[in-house]
């Protein structure tokens, strides 16, 4: 399926400032990395996602120069993805097989990868080796876990300045990061940035990762009066996320209807509810569950098969 806005918001916020970003995620200096720009891979659809191609895969060129640059593909999850793993071998050999450093006949990159988890805690990493022979099938991931950072530490590495100001969107997202100590600390940092629109940026970014952590009444109350809608495309998300919170309102409204009248829904139907976003509809459909005599003059009335 296409990316959601969290999703959307992470790779914007991830390419504030590239090589801090994914130094921290790798938990490497940035000057260790060799970051050299992103990878067009336009041309390689993530696997589950034809709709979406991977537009995070970074060029990496270690200091030395001893082998090949590396395409690392950076991938977030608002949920950690069970099948992740899979997902990734077949994302990397399509990436090792069709991208390539240079015009050279046989030029390859080496590939490897990197996922955020923006709840949960995910794992993406495997090792497997059939007893008793030479067979090994491994992959290892560098995996962030946001909800198992700490704020507080953050804020710390920020504020001493082992970490760059790039880093203050995804707090919301980390463990503390919902106290009112933290949104004062992180109103302190973000006032440092010079430019208007960057901190509208990181205002407008920190909102939207509150709302995947549940935390956004806090993050309102501590951004009240910031001007979070100087970038177009950060408001753009902000405005989304708040539309799907009226939708699952809304159908929250609708199965507890239906329910309460006729008893478990069919997953079928359930199905149905849960894919649809419009507002009209649902309010439209929770007009027609109060008059329906049955699930089946419901789903007649709704055109729901």
């Amino acid at each position: 399926m296409p990316p959601n806005h969290f999703d959307q918001a992470a790779r914007f916020a991830a390419k504030l400032d590239a090589p801090a970003f994914l130094a921290w995620v790798l938990d490497v200096s940035p000057n260790a990395l060799g970051f050299a720009g992103w990878i067009d891979t336009r041309a390689i659809p993530f696997p589950g996602a034809p709709d979406r191609t991977s537009d995070t895969v970074a060029r990496l060129e270690p200091p030395g120069g001893t082998e090949p640059p590396w395409a690392l593909a950076l991938e977030f999850q608002t949920e950690p993805d069970a099948t992740m793993f899979g997902r990734l071998l077949e994302y990397l050999s399509h990436v090792w097989l069709s991208a390539r450093p240079d015009p050279e006949r046989g030029s390859r990159f080496n590939v490897g990868a990197a996922v955020v988890n923006l709840t949960g805690t995910g794992y993406a990493s495997r090792a497997m080796a059939l007893p008793g022979t030479r067979i090994e099938m491994k992959l290892s991931v560098s995996e962030r876990n946001l909800a198992s950072e700490s704020a507080d530490d953050t804020l710390s590495k920020i504020e001493s300045g082992e970490l760059g100001p790039a880093l203050l969107p995804w707090v919301p997202l980390m463990r503390g990061g919902g106290a009112v100590t933290i949104g004062e600390r992180w109103k302190s940092l973000a006032l440092l940035e010079p430019d208007h629109r960057r901190r509208s940026e990181l205002a407008g970014l920190a909102l939207v990762f509150a709302e995947a952590a549940d935390v956004r009444p806090t993050w309102e109350t501590e951004l009240k009066g910031w001007n979070v809608h100087e970038s177009q495309v950060v408001n753009g998300w902000i405005a989304e996320g708040r539309a799907e919170g009226r939708a699952e309102e809304r159908r929250g409204a609708l199965v507890l209807v239906l329910e309460e009248r006729f008893g478990p829904l069919p997953s079928d139907l359930s199905t149905a509810l849960a894919a649809c976003t419009d507002l009209s509809r649902l309010q439209n459909w929770t007009r027609l569950a109060l008059r329906a005599v049955d699930l089946a003059a419901f789903r007649a009335a709704a055109g729901i098969q």
